[in-house]
Parts: C-alpha cells; sequence; structure tokens
C-alpha cells in the first residue's frame, strides 16, 4: 500500500532578497525522510515539473521543485514548445 503523499506550494527566500515559489511533495506521515531536488527544463515548471515532483516523492522521499524563473517570469510560468524565443529570455539570467 502507497502512503499518502501531501502536496503545496510554498515560498522559498533567496539570497537575493526575493522570493521563489516552488513545489512540494511529501509522505503524508513518519518521521524524517531522505530528500531530492528535481530542477525545471527551459519552458518552466508546471505540469512536468510537478508529476515528476510526485513520481520521486512515492510516498517515501520529499521532493522539492523550485521555479527557478522567479526573478523574470510570472509564477506558474510555463512556456511554450512551439515558441523557444519567448522562453529564451528567462534563460540568460
Amino acid at each position: 500500500m502507497t502512503a499518502a503523499i501531501v502536496k503545496e506550494k510554498v515560498e522559498l527566500d533567496v539570497a537575493d532578497g526575493t522570493r521563489m515559489a516552488a513545489y512540494v511533495a511529501r509522505p503524508g506521515e513518519g518521521g524524517p525522510t531522505s530528500g531530492a531536488a528535481g530542477f525545471q527544463e527551459a519552458f518552466g515548471g508546471e505540469p512536468p515539473h510537478t508529476k515528476r515532483g510526485r513520481a520521486i516523492c512515492g510516498g517515501s522521499y520529499v521532493a522539492i521543485a523550485p521555479e527557478l524563473f522567479h526573478r523574470s517570469a510570472p509564477p506558474g510560468f510555463e512556456g511554450s514548445y512551439t515558441d523557444f524565443p519567448a522562453v529564451m529570455p528567462h534563460c540568460k539570467r
């Protein structure tokens, strides 16, 4: 039986004074556990990123997926796979 997975959005303080949103998937019960970080591709974080986080978690790991474009793109940014030039400005930071 797979343990319940708790999914949530959190905000992280960044050293430059900004705040970065992140998606966290973690076991619903139990004590300390191992963790894994997943990083987005050029096109942003939603929804493939959150699906990977849940898969990594699998009920026994804490998985975090930060929104790395937090300085240049709106929260939840998801670029189009057919318009890479529109995504490029976010990759150059």
